[in-house]
C-alpha cells in the first residue's frame, strides 16, 4: 500500500505573503495556467495567508464538487470574498442550511417565473439596442453592464427610474471593489468601509420594498422577491428577513457583472467571426416566427453551442474555493483540515486531453458527434457543479 505524502510536498511554492496576492489577483485563471504548465495537474500556493492545494482536472473537479464535498466548506473557502460585502448568502452556505435556503430560493428559477422575467428583459435589452444605435460608438463593457443591472434592477429591486439605476450602479460598483480589497478596515474613506455603506443602503431600500409587498397578495407572485417572501417548505421554514436581503443583493451583482462579461466576450467572438453571425441569424430566423418566447431558447442548438464556447474559454469564475473540513486523500497526497482546496474551471476548459485544440474557439466541439464536454464529467463548469451549481443558470 503506497503511503500518502504530506500535502505540504507537493510542487509548487508558498511564494511571498501579500506580494503573492497581488499577482494574483485580477489574472486569476492566466496564473493558476501557468503553475498547471510548471508543476503539473496538482500543486500548493498561498492565497490570502491560507496554505492551498490546487487540483486541476476533471477528475479533481469531480471530488471536489460531488464524491468529498461533505468534506469540504464553501463558507471557508469564500467567506472572505463573499461574506463582508454580501452576508452568508447561498453561495457560502454548507450542509443543512444550504439545502434549506437552495430549495426556498428555487421557485424564483424555475416555470412560471422564468417566463414572467422574459417579457421585461426584451424589453429593456432593446431599449438599450436602440439607445446604442443612436451612439455611434460605446464602450461594450461598461454599457453591457448597465443594461444587465437595469434587467437585476427591475426583476429584483423593483428600480424603475433611470436616476435610481445610476445610484445603484454607483453602491453595487462599491459593493464590488469592497469585496476585492486586502484592507479591511471599517472607515468611511477606505475602499471597504464605502462598500459596506452600500450594503448598508442597499437593505435600507429593500427593507421598505419587503414592508410594502408583504401587505399585498404574495401567493399571486410572480417575482423574485414576492416568491421568496411567499416560499415556505414542507418542513414549514420560511427566508428570514435578513437572508431575502442579502440574497437579492447578490442575485443582482452577480447578474450584473457575470452577465455582462460573458456577453461581451461573445459579442468580441461574433464581430470577428462572419460565419457564427450568419448562422445564428438563421438559426433564429427559422426557430422565432414572431415573438421570443420561453420555448424557443430549447430549440437554437447552434446558438447553445456557441454559448457554451464563450462559457468554456471565458467562465465567468477562474476558480472554486472550498476549506478543507475533515481531510481527504487525491493524487498520492493528504490534505488535512485547515488546508484550501482550488480547483479551477478556467484551467481544465484547457487541458488538451479533454478538447480538442482548447485555445481554438470552436463551438461546434459541442454538437452531436462530437460533443466534447460530455465524454468527460465534469470538464465543463462555468457555472460550477454539485449541490453548489449556479442557481440561475
Amino acid at each position: 500500500m503506497q503511503q500518502l505524502k504530506s500535502a505540504l510536498e507537493m510542487p509548487g511554492s508558498f511564494g511571498v505573503p501579500i506580494l503573492r496576492d497581488l499577482q494574483f489577483a485580477g489574472k486569476e485563471g492566466y496564473s493558476l495556467l501557468q503553475s498547471w504548465q510548471r508543476y503539473g495537474s496538482v500543486f500548493k500556493m498561498q492565497l490570502l495567508g491560507q496554505k492551498c492545494a490546487v487540483l486541476i482536472g476533471a477528475e479533481a473537479n469531480k471530488l471536489v464538487l460531488v464524491e468529498q464535498a461533505e468534506r469540504l466548506s464553501s463558507y471557508l473557502g469564500w467567506r472572505y470574498f463573499v461574506e463582508p460585502a454580501f452576508g452568508k448568502t447561498l453561495m457560502i452556505q454548507d450542509g443543512q442550511q444550504h439545502s434549506t435556503t437552495r430549495r426556498l430560493m428555487m421557485p424564483a428559477f424555475h416555470g412560471a417565473a422564468i417566463a414572467s422575467y422574459l417579457e421585461t428583459m426584451q424589453e429593456i435589452v432593446q431599449a438599450c439596442l436602440s439607445g446604442w444605435a443612436n451612439l455611434g460608438e460605446i464602450v461594450l463593457i461598461d454599457s453591457l453592464r448597465k443594461m444587465t443591472l437595469l434587467v437585476g434592477a427591475k426583476l429584483l429591486l423593483g428600480v424603475q427610474a433611470e436616476k435610481e439605476i445610476d445610484e445603484i450602479e454607483q453602491l453595487y460598483n462599491a459593493q464590488l471593489q469592497a469585496s476585492l480589497s486586502l484592507l479591511r478596515v471599517n472607515l468611511l474613506f477606505t475602499t471597504f468601509g464605502k462598500g459596506q455603506l452600500a450594503r448598508a443602503l442597499l437593505k435600507q431600500r429593500l427593507e421598505a420594498m419587503i414592508t410594502e409587498r408583504r401587505n399585498q397578495n404574495l401567493q399571486s407572485s410572480h417575482d423574485a422577491l414576492g416568491l421568496f417572501l411567499a416560499a415556505i417548505d414542507s418542513e414549514g421554514n420560511a427566508l428570514p428577513l435578513n437572508q431575502i436581503m442579502d440574497e437579492i443583493i447578490h442575485l443582482v451583482n452577480a447578474s450584473h457583472f457575470t452577465t455582462a462579461g460573458m456577453l461581451s466576450w461573445a459579442m468580441f467572438e461574433l464581430a470577428a467571426r462572419a460565419d457564427w453571425r450568419e448562422r445564428l441569424s438563421e438559426e433564429l430566423e427559422q426557430v422565432v416566427k414572431d415573438e421570443l418566447n420561453i420555448e424557443h431558447l430549447r430549440q437554437l442548438p447552434q446558438m447553445t453551442n456557441f454559448l457554451k464556447e464563450i462559457e468554456r474559454l471565458y467562465p465567468p469564475t477562474s476558480l472554486i474555493i472550498r476549506g478543507v473540513v475533515k481531510e481527504i486523500e487525491y493524487a498520492g497526497y493528504r490534505i488535512e483540515p485547515g488546508w484550501t482546496i482550488i480547483i479551477s474551471q478556467f484551467v481544465t476548459h484547457r487541458l488538451p486531453e479533454i478538447y480538442t485544440h482548447p485555445e481554438q474557439f470552436d463551438p461546434d466541439r459541442f454538437a452531436p458527434g462530437r460533443e466534447e464536454d460530455k465524454k468527460v464529467p465534469f470538464s465543463l463548469l462555468g457555472f460550477g457543479g454539485g449541490a453548489h451549481v449556479c442557481i440561475g443558470r
